[in-house]
C-alpha cells in the first residue's frame, strides 16, 4: 500500500467526561468507493509515536529506541483493494496530548465514530472494523452509534478477537504479553477513573512506579521492561486487580455486550487464542444474541495449533523426548508466544471481507489482490511482534 495514498487527519471527538478532544489519524481516498470502513487499530502501545500514523511514511516510527510499526497497514491495503475508502482512527491519546485510553468502551467506541463522522460523505455506507484492541472498539462503535451518532448510514461491523471483559482477559489470559497490556489498561483507567487510581497507589512500590512511567513510554513492538516487586505485599499486576472492587468495577463498566448493536455484527475468535482468549469473546457473541443483535460468530481455529495439530506426533516416539518433539512438530504456532492471537486475522481477512461485502454497496473484489495482500499482511505481523517474540525464543534455543 502506498504511503502517499494516505493523508494524515486531525477531528474531534467527545472523551467519557463529555469533553471535546482531538484526535489523529489517516484517511485513504479511492476513486468510486463502495463505501467507508472506519478502522480501529489493534494494541499499539501507549507512546505517541506508536500511533498508526505516526512516521514519516505512516509505516513505523522511532523514539528513545522504542519502534512503533504500523503492523496492519497490508489489511488496510486489502481494505482499498476490496472498493472501500478507509479511515482509521489512531484513539484518544495516542498522537495526541494525554494518556492513551486504552480499552475503554465509551472513548474507545467515540474516537472510531467520529471518525467516520468527520470524513464520511452524504448518506454513505459505513462498516467498523477491528482486531484485538480494535475489534474491541469496533464492537463499542456499534453498541454507541445509535444514539452517539444517528446519522451515520453503519451497514455492519467487524470485530475480531474482542477484548470484550477486561475482568475475563486479565483472568483466561495466558502468555507473557499479558502483563504489558494489562499494564497499558492500568495506565489507562488510573487516568479516568479516580477511585481506580487511589486502589493503585495504595499498592505502588518505587519499582512500580518506575515500570508505569516506562511503560507509558513504549510500544507494543518493544521488547518486555524488566522489573521487580510492583506492589508492596509481591503481588502481580493481575493478582492484585482481581483483590480489590475498586479494581473490579472499573472492568465491569468497561464491558462490552450489555447492550444490542444497531446493525449486523461479525464476532471472530481462536479457541487457542492466547492474549484475548476465546471464551469471552464467545460469551458476547452469545449476549449479542440474547440482546435481539444480528451475530454472525466465527470460532476459527488455526493450523499448527493445540485445537487443528499438523499431525499425531505418533512418529517421534523413538526419541528421548517425544512429548517435547510432539509439541514442536504438532502445534508450532502454539509454541510462540502470541501467534495464537495474531493469526486468525492474517488467515481469515479475506472471509471476514466477504461477508461485510454483502451489506456494503456492491463492487467487484479483486481475489488475486487480496489474497497478496493478505500474504503481506502475514509477514508485517511477523514483523510486528518479532521484536516482542525474540526474547522467548531465544529461551527456547
Amino acid at each position: 500500500m502506498p504511503a502517499s495514498d494516505g493523508q494524515r487527519i486531525r477531528y474531534t471527538t467527545q472523551n467519557e467526561a463529555g469533553e471535546t478532544v482531538e484526535v489523529s489519524g489517516a484517511l485513504y481516498d479511492t476513486p468510486n468507493a463502495r463505501g467507508l470502513i472506519a478502522v480501529a487499530p489493534g494494541t499499539r502501545g501507549m507512546a505517541d509515536h506508536c500511533a498508526p500514523s505516526a512516521g514519516e511514511a505512516m509505516l513505523s516510527s522511532i523514539k528513545d529506541g522504542s519502534i512503533g510499526i504500523n503492523y496492519e497497514a497490508p489489511i488496510v491495503g486489502t481494505l482499498i483493494d476490496a472498493g472501500y475508502r478507509v479511515v482509521v482512527t489512531d484513539y484518544i491519546g495516542l498522537g495526541t496530548p494525554g494518556t492513551h485510553t486504552y480499552l475503554n468502551r465509551i472513548e474507545q467506541g467515540h474516537a472510531l465514530i467520529d471518525a467516520a463522522r468527520a470524513t464520511a460523505h452524504d448518506d454513505e455506507a459505513i462498516a467498523f472494523w477491528g482486531y484485538s484492541q480494535g475489534g474491541g472498539a469496533s464492537a463499542a462503535a456499534a453498541e454507541l452509534v445509535a444514539d452517539y451518532a444517528p446519522e451515520l448510514d453503519v451497514r455492519a461491523t467487524f470485530a475480531g478477537a474482542p477484548p470484550a471483559d477486561p475482568l475475563a482477559v486479565m483472568e483466561q489470559g495466558s502468555t507473557g504479553m499479558l502483563e504489558t497490556v494489562v499494564g497499558y489498561s492500568t495506565i489507562s483507567y488510573a487516568s479516568t477513573y479516580p477511585d481506580f487510581r487511589e486502589a493503585l497507589e495504595e499498592h505502588l512500590t518505587d519499582e512500580g512506579r518506575r515500570w508505569f512511567a516506562a511503560l507509558e513510554k513504549s510500544c507494543i513492538t518493544d521488547p518486555p521492561i524488566p522489573h521487580g516487586d510492583l506492589f508492596e505485599d509481591g503481588e502481580t499486576l493481575t493478582e492484585l486487580v482481581l483483590t480489590d472492587d475498586r479494581f473490579i468495577r472499573t472492568l465491569n463498566h468497561n464491558k462490552l455486550g450489555t447492550v444490542p448493536v444497531s446493525a449486523p455484527i461479525m464476532v471472530m475468535t481462536n479457541p487457542d487464542d492466547d492474549l484475548v482468549p476465546e471464551p469471552q469473546a464467545t460469551q458476547l457473541a452469545r449476549d449479542y444474541e440474547a440482546l435481539g443483535s444480528d451475530v454472525e460468530y466465527r470460532l476459527l481455529s488455526v493450523p499448527g495449533t493445540k485445537t487443528a495439530p499438523l499431525s499425531s506426533g505418533s512418529s517421534l516416539a523413538p526419541f528421548d523426548d517425544a512429548d517435547a518433539l510432539t509439541r514442536l512438530s504438532s502445534y508450532p504456532i502454539s509454541n510462540i508466544p502470541v501467534a495464537g492471537h495474531a493469526a486468525p486475522i492474517v488467515l481469515n481477512a479475506g472471509d471476514a471481507l466477504a461477508w461485510l461485502a454483502d451489506y456494503m454497496p456492491p463492487k467487484k473484489i479483486d481475489a488475486t489482490r487480496v489474497a497478496v495482500t493478505s500474504i503481506l499482511a502475514v509477514l508485517a505481523v511477523l514483523a510486528g511482534v518479532g521484536s516482542v517474540l525474540a526474547p522467548s525464543l531465544r529461551g527456547l534455543a
